[in-house]
């Protein structure tokens, strides 16, 4: 973790706003100073050198993200002893995330910054004991009267943010988002200023591109993109209202995989598989790639053998589609089931469409096998993974069928014996 090393700058020397800077909207100016505050934070990383904190100030509670030396983290006295009440908490790989009721000091501190004119970037960052704050400044503003607020306060950087700037609302809000860009902002807002996210849908997506004038796919990469961005910046308060114990914290395991050319990607909640799925990049959540219900997927993706049907399961899908997905678990390696005997063995022959829908739907590929359920009249069928029916090919081929001349369809591979098999009806 980089050290934090204040340098004091003079505030002489910047250039009043010019004729060249956007009209109408707020100018600013970006000041970076470290300050010490007594408190548990203060307290946690002076005991703590090798931790830092990111705080972001919520309203009525306080999000607190520890990363670095976070070994013990939970039951830290300065936390678990201060007039605060853990609402929730939870632990990914190495980083730990508590969020804290009893934010009034922060609101207070905030709405009197604000009537300066001074708005908060979070997150604060918290280090060696020191809190290292971020302010945006509208034109007005005196930073020696803001900064005198603090005690032992110290410039670390002060200048003009580079490119557009939106306004102070915008740029202040407490989930402040680092990597969302422009465009995928445009999009958002775009898409919801129009009634995109009302109940009905207002529009649809090719509506609202034709509105920006640029194409559906752009639009809808954009807005799919900021959609990820914002959700899990969310993901804490969503998990906090969910009841989920706190013991269980999602986990995401990603490994490349030689056979698919993909990454195999597992999300784990406890000791049960939340999801699998398939991607051309690891997954920026990853925290590594070692966990032993991923390497088993990858050994029976490589050879087409082993049952992965005791791999437990934590499904947050409808009964029927529940009841679906554990079926198609009955369904051995090297054996493929159409949409329509798959229905007919649920009991519900006229429901071959919505099992089809429910493969689909599937959020577990491969520890669920989808790929082994192909249609009556023959070929391989859709594949809602990525790479679609070459990598449902792949899949069946492992298991023991070999691709036919038209490279349209497998059929069972008799050079490959692996036990029973029943012929492929494709």
């Amino acid at each position: 973790m980089q050290d934090l090393e204040p340098k004091p700058i003079a505030f002489e020397g910047d250039e009043p706003a010019t004729d060249g800077e956007p009209r109408g909207e707020t100018v600013t100016t970006q000041v970076t100073f470290a300050t010490r505050a007594p408190g548990p934070l203060q307290d946690l990383t002076e005991r703590k050198p090798g931790l830092a904190i990111d705080a972001y100030p919520l309203g009525a509670m306080l999000l607190l993200r520890f990363l670095g030396d976070a070994e013990g983290i939970e039951d830290a006295p300065e936390l678990r002893e201060s007039d605060r009440e853990v609402l929730y908490q939870n632990r990914s790989g190495k980083e730990v995330t508590f969020l804290l009721s009893g934010g009034k000091p922060e609101e207070e501190s905030i709405a009197s910054l604000a009537a300066d004119n001074a708005h908060i970037l979070p997150p604060i960052r918290w280090q060696r004991g020191e809190a290292l704050i971020t302010l945006l400044l509208e034109d007005g503003a005196d930073p020696r009267t803001v900064l005198d607020r603090f005690p032992e306060a110290r410039l670390v950087s002060k200048h003009r943010p580079v490119g557009r700037q939106g306004t102070i609302g915008a740029l202040s809000s407490p989930l402040f988002l680092p990597k969302l860009t422009e465009k995928q902002a445009r999009a958002l807002l775009a898409a919801f200023d129009a009634g995109y996210y009302e109940f009905p849908r207002n529009v649809t997506t090719e509506d609202v591109s034709l509105s920006l004038g640029i194409a559906r796919s752009t639009f809808e990469q954009h807005l799919n993109r900021a959609e990820h961005h914002v959700i899990r910046a969310m993901l804490p308060m969503v998990r906090m209202r969910s009841g989920r114990p706190h013991a269980e914290a999602l986990e995401v395991y990603s490994k490349f995989s030689r056979e698919l050319g993909l990454y195999v990607q597992l999300e784990v909640l406890g000791d049960r598989v939340a999801a699998v799925s398939l991607a051309k990049k690891a997954s920026p959540a990853s925290i590594g790639e070692d966990h032993p219900y991923l390497a088993r997927i990858l050994e029976h993706v490589r050879t087409g053998e082993g049952d992965l049907r005791d791999i437990p399961l934590h499904l947050e899908v409808g009964p029927f589609e529940r009841e679906v997905l554990e079926f198609l678990r009955t369904i051995p390696p090297g054996t493929t089931m159409t949409y329509g005997e798959v229905a007919r063995r649920l009991g519900r022959p006229n429901a071959s469409r919505a099992v089809g829908t429910a493969c689909a739907r599937n959020p577990a590929v491969i520890v669920i096998p989808c790929h082994r359920v192909v249609p009556k009249a023959g070929g391989l069928g859709e594949y809602s993974a990525i790479g679609g029916r070459e990598t449902k090919k792949k899949l069946l081929v492992a298991e023991g069928f070999e691709v036919e001349a038209n490279a349209s369809s497998v059929r069972q591979d008799s050079s490959k014996p692996k036990g029973p098999r029943r012929r492929s009806p494709i």
